[in-house]
């Protein structure tokens, strides 16, 4: 197989940040909307065609596959397409938890990529968005193996041409963790892994107990609030066919995430607590080991995944670059235009 072009890295110089004057800290960081094009306007650009993919234990997750936009204007504007690199190139994005291939990141994300000219696969994890009723399980962290099963669906579909992912927030622990994993050895080498040139993590929970830890605070109950009632009011039509889920749903409703994963994620997955689970799929564990050329975006203030996964003795392998910045919140990075300053780095570290 031909080898691929392949990010650096090292070498990598993203656009300057200059935050919002005033949607400052990180809890305006997170909760800010961002400006720029309507959704409803970035949707109209964008045809997607829906592609189921088979994963384990029967379930399927979903694919959108946005073509690239080839109009005369756009080509002629655009110097990567006249570069025979990146000729058929694809991208793979994976959205966060409550999150599907609809929510804001992933739709302005496809309308840049395929106005770039690549080709743009937003996926839906399982039991989100179209695979709501194409699953009997719970997506959770340790679901890698879904993004390898997209990666390699990806491949096969487009035979030719280098392959790019971006993931945010959990998505984006999935694939570091499906890297992680490839490349420590405990998962086989992909047939596509010489086409794969460059992984970015935007805000991953690196470390599932330090995160679970930060949000027991109680400042942080609005955010707690907030994703348990998103997840518990979308629980997958199978799951709760499933004769297990009775037993998760009786007496109170759960406080915290942890409480949460306790009562549903852990034994409705196969694992024996949240602590388990926690330990289990935590990407922290295999980062050391990725080979691929990967890019991770957090920020010092983000009030989700706590800084400290980022820093201290965690290992990282000579193929990552961490960015810490000091403010932009938790999927944020508002800058001073109300845009999210992240689409511009992801754009940067793809089109190099």
């Amino acid at each position: 197989m031909t080898e691929m072009l392949h990010r650096n890295p090292d070498s990598f110089q993203p656009p300057p940040f200059v935050p919002h004057p005033i949607f400052r800290g990180g809890h305006l960081q997170t909760i800010t909307p961002v400006g720029g094009r309507s959704q409803e306007s970035l949707l109209k650009s964008l045809a997607p065609t829906a592609i189921p993919v088979k994963v384990s234990d029967g379930d399927s997750i979903v694919l959108h596959e946005d073509l690239p936009c080839v109009s005369d204007a756009i080509v002629s504007d655009n110097r990567n397409l006249a570069d025979p690199e990146m000729a058929g190139a694809s991208v793979l994005l994976v959205h966060g938890l409550t999150g599907c291939h609809a929510a804001d990141y992933m739709v302005r994300l496809a309308d840049r990529f395929t106005r770039r000219g690549l080709r743009v696969f937003r996926m839906d994890m399982r039991g989100f968005g179209a695979a709501t009723d194409l699953t009997r399980n719970l997506s959770h962290a340790g679901r890698s193996d879904d993004c390898l099963a997209a990666l390699r669906a990806i491949a096969e579909r487009c035979p030719s041409g280098p392959i790019f992912a971006i993931g945010i927030s959990l998505g984006a622990g999935q694939l570091l963790r499906a890297m992680g994993r490839v490349g420590a050895g405990l998962d086989a080498t992909p047939t596509w892994i010489d086409r794969f040139s460059g992984l970015a993590a935007v805000c991953p929970p690196l470390d599932l107990t330090r995160c679970s830890d930060n949000m027991q605070r109680l400042r942080l109950r609005p955010y707690n609030r907030y994703f348990i009632r998103s997840l518990l009011s979308r629980i997958p039509p199978g799951v709760r066919d499933r004769h297990d889920f009775a037993a998760c749903v009786a007496g109170s409703r759960p406080r915290t995430l942890r409480e949460l994963d306790d009562r549903f994620t852990a034994p409705l997955s196969g694992f024996a607590s949240a602590a388990d689970y926690y330990d289990a799929s935590s990407s922290c564990h295999v980062v050391g080991s990725i080979s691929v050329p990967t890019l991770v975006l957090t920020a010092v203030d983000d009030p989700i995944v706590p800084v400290d996964c980022f820093r201290g003795d965690q290992p990282w392998s000579d193929s990552t670059r961490l960015m810490v910045l000091p403010t932009g919140g938790h999927v944020g990075f508002i800058d001073r235009r109300r845009r999210s300053w992240m689409d511009d780095v992801l754009e940067k570290w793809v089109m190099g």
